[in-house]
């Protein structure tokens, strides 16, 4: 199942693009999942439906939902709470669903939970996402980083099921004062949090698709998020322009154009309507947006790794200069500007040496000798 993700800084346009694109590919032939991923729902109103958390079959190859992060969160947390066995877990088995609290990219969280239920069920070729808005997806992107330096810092775990005498040194509460059966859960809530960013980046066929104004090219923000998105293994394959033709210079066609450079998406210019309408019509918006063509081409952009022991990160708008790389307890330290990424490579636990080079296509390539 492929996945295409649209964000962008303008929600009604956003949500437009998206039901264009999901209506034209079911009148093609494609089983077509569209989730709307919030916060404000737009697509069940520009469709002129009703929706809910629940595919509702809108016609034989496109059904249509609305993501409740919290309902699917909820669903994953009464899963996980079950496992925790001993006294000190007590206290979290009684919290239960609907005492989780919202935080900034929940959002996004459910659209992955959502996304990985969707694959498993084999009943879509096409899994159309409706947002969440760029900041919300690269802060669930950078949670997994989050939740492993929180768990080594407080309890000393490492990845796997390591438990170096530095990181157990440094630990506030040491995992050894703790029993197996309540680390082992800790230990899953983070493995399953770094599968499920995984299980959409750009080597699974995930695409995001990043919808602007013609003046918001001119802004840093599209850039600044491509950067975001490309250390966190995401790949834009697309920027869809609002607009005339006309009104999208030669600069900025050049400067985001995927011959220039291979971690860049380039432009597909298209002026939207965003008006609701019935599907029939946004099918023909969305032949329109796509010159009647396939919406999806992979052979674009594709993203592959050489081997086990090399990570090659496609990074948009690369700056070297704000780049720094270090090793931290046997990850790879990886900062550009204020992101920053936890990088695993399996040979530097057996001693290898680590070797970065940013190559001329803005690919970022690290790998152990």
């Amino acid at each position: 199942m492929q996945i295409l993700i649209f964000s962008g800084y303008n929600q009604i346009l956003q949500s437009s693009a998206a039901v264009a694109t999901a209506c034209h590919a079911a009148r093609r032939g494609k089983r077509v999942l569209l989730a709307s991923a919030g916060p404000a729902h737009l697509t069940g109103a520009m469709l002129g439906q009703s929706l809910s958390s629940r595919p509702l079959e809108l016609e034989p190859n496109l059904a249509a939902m609305e993501v409740s992060p919290l309902e699917e969160l909820g669903a994953l947390w009464d899963v996980t709470r079950g496992n925790l066995r001993g006294a000190m877990t007590s206290r979290l088995r009684e919290i239960g669903p609907e005492e989780l609290p919202t935080f900034p990219g929940i959002d996004a969280i459910g659209a992955i939970l959502v996304a990985d239920k969707a694959r498993r069920m084999n009943r879509f070729d096409l899994m159309v996402v409706d947002g969440p808005m760029p900041d919300s997806l690269t802060r669930a992107l950078s949670l997994p980083d989050a939740l492993r330096w929180l768990t080594r810092q407080i309890f000393g775990l490492d990845r796997g099921p390591g438990q170096s005498r530095s990181s157990q040194e440094a630990a506030i509460f040491p995992a050894a004062l703790i029993t197996s059966s309540a680390q082992a859960p800790l230990q899953d809530l983070r493995v399953y949090l770094e599968v499920q960013r995984s299980s959409i980046n750009a080597d699974t066929g995930t695409r995001v698709r990043l919808v602007v104004t013609p003046e918001e090219l001119h802004m840093p923000a599209p850039r600044s998020t491509l950067t975001a998105l490309g250390l966190y293994s995401m790949a834009c394959d697309e920027i869809i322009v609002s607009g005339e033709p006309a009104e999208v210079d030669d600069a900025h066609r050049l400067e985001f154009s995927y011959q220039t450079s291979k971690a860049r998406p380039g432009l597909r210019v298209s002026k939207l309507t965003q008006t609701p309408a019935i599907r029939d019509t946004w099918a023909l918006r969305g032949a329109s947006l796509y010159l009647d063509g396939e919406v999806f081409d992979a052979a674009k952009s594709a993203r592959t790794s050489a081997h086990e022991r090399e990570v090659k990160l496609y990074i948009p708008f690369l700056d070297p200069k704000e780049l720094d790389i270090a090793l931290a307890n046997e990850e790879v330290l990886v900062r550009l500007g204020a992101l920053r990424r936890h990088v695993l490579l399996p040979g530097i636990t057996t001693g290898g040496r680590l070797r970065a080079k940013v190559d001329p296509d803005e690919v970022l390539r690290l790998w152990v000798e």
